[in-house]
């Protein structure tokens, strides 16, 4: 049995050009426009907290983050920070990396002793979303095609998922119907339409393991995820019906062929074949597979996982085979 569809994102999403207002305060990266204030990765949560006293001094009418996803977070965060009657219109343009997270109800940011926590608002649900179609067509193309893969190992996780009903799995398919389009744009609603889809169905294993991995190396979590998808794929193989994530992205339903689209994917982001080739360190394997277990997503797969499946399938994900 599928479980309920929570809706997530609310908030307002408008097509073209993100353009700014005096009574603005704009956190922004390398990925934007200029703002006023610099974002840098990692997103740290004392990083928020000066946001959050800065808007409180200055009383913009909008905040306006732009750039990668982490810089998005450090807003959103800064923003849950403040009192209902304070806080300014929240504008989030995701023009980098990650843009899944403009419309995602949490944020994850890196407390002081190197931790990464999530927190889930569901007032983030309710933002203004900018995707402009010219900023993003000028991204570098590793970086568009890493957030394509990442945003379609979100939507096929969610299709094999036991979690998604009628609903989720209708916005998975969406996502790549989207990302079918090869257009800039398309890629951002693509990744809007999977974070949708996974903030009630929750993610599969991929996922699971990447996130902490991607924590504990201080790594974004959609590097792993691209690289850990295809392993994932082929250990799942024949225990899981391929045929809605196959139809969506354009292959045979069969395991394998699944697998070598997103290894397609994963390598014209630039993604390293094995975790070795990518420079994780070997000792965080074993430390990032009690984390992934605890993932809300681990209780949904299509089958039930244990600490050795997990360990092998980071072994594989080493080694490449």
């Amino acid at each position: 049995m599928s479980g309920p569809h929570r809706v997530s994102f609310r908030g307002t999403v408008v097509t073209g050009p993100l353009a700014y207002t005096a009574s603005d305060l704009i956190l922004a990266d390398a990925a934007a426009p200029t703002g006023t204030v610099e974002a840098r990765y990692p997103p740290r949560t004392r990083d928020a907290e000066a946001l959050a006293e800065r808007v409180a001094r200055t009383r913009p009418e909008r905040l306006v983050a732009a750039g990668d996803g982490a810089t998005l977070d450090v807003a959103k965060h800064a923003w849950t920070l403040l009192p209902g009657p304070a806080r300014p219109e929240l504008v989030l343009a995701p023009l980098g990396a990650e843009p899944w997270r403009a419309f995602a109800p949490f944020t994850s940011l890196y407390e002081p002793d190197g931790e990464r926590v999530s927190r889930r608002d569901d007032a983030l649900g309710g933002g203004l979303v900018v995707i402009d179609g010219r900023a993003l067509a000028g991204r570098a193309a590793t970086v568009r095609h890493l957030q394509r893969a990442d945003s379609a190992v979100h939507a096929v996780e969610v299709l094999i998922g036991r979690r998604a009903g009628p609903w989720g799995r209708a916005l998975a398919a969406a996502a790549l119907a989207a990302l079918a389009a090869d257009d800039p744009a398309g890629d951002v609603a693509a990744a809007g339409l999977a974070t949708e889809a996974f903030a009630s169905a929750g993610l599969g294993l991929a996922h699971a393991v990447a996130s902490p991995l991607g924590a504990l190396a201080g790594r974004t979590h959609d590097t792993v995820n691209a690289l850990l998808a295809p392993y994932t794929v082929d250990f799942w193989g024949d225990r899981v019906d391929w045929a809605a994530p196959a139809a969506g992205l354009g292959v045979p339903p069969r395991a394998g062929a699944v697998a070598d689209r997103l290894r397609e994917l994963r390598d014209r982001a630039g993604v390293p074949q094995t975790l070795r080739e990518a420079g994780f360190d070997r000792g965080l394997l074993e430390r990032a597979v009690p984390r992934a277990l605890r993932s809300s997503g681990i209780p949904w797969l299509p089958a039930p996982v244990t600490a050795e499946d997990v360990t092998g399938l980071l072994d594989r994900a080493w080694a490449g085979r």
